[in-house]
């Protein structure tokens, strides 16, 4: 091995990877007053007004799902039971407290 590949290998390794960041999509309620769209994706990690609202009803991260569960989410939001739906009914309920 040259001395150009193993200090290209040594560097590789002191790089530090950089943690992988689910895409997320919001499943609740469109929020007006801080510009949160039901259905938005995120691929960098949540906005400020997604942890604003998170600040507010801790739960509401419950309404961010990975784009896998997605379709299965969606479902879940049509059982008054399950814990996106309940969210769902927070977050609108909550809505005029968001600011």
């Amino acid at each position: 091995m040259t001395t150009e590949k193993k200090n290209a290998k040594a560097a590789g390794a002191a790089t530090p990877k950089k943690e992988h960041v689910p895409t997320l999509i919001y499943i609740g309620p469109t929020i007006p007053q801080i510009s949160l769209l039901k259905h938005r994706i995120y691929r960098n990690g949540l906005s400020v007004e997604c942890e604003k609202l998170i600040s507010v009803i801790p739960g509401a991260k419950q309404l961010f799902v990975t784009t896998a569960d997605f379709a299965d989410a969606e479902k879940r939001l049509s059982d008054k039971t399950s814990v996106e739906a309940v969210m769902y009914s927070r977050v609108f309920a909550a809505m005029k407290e968001i600011n």
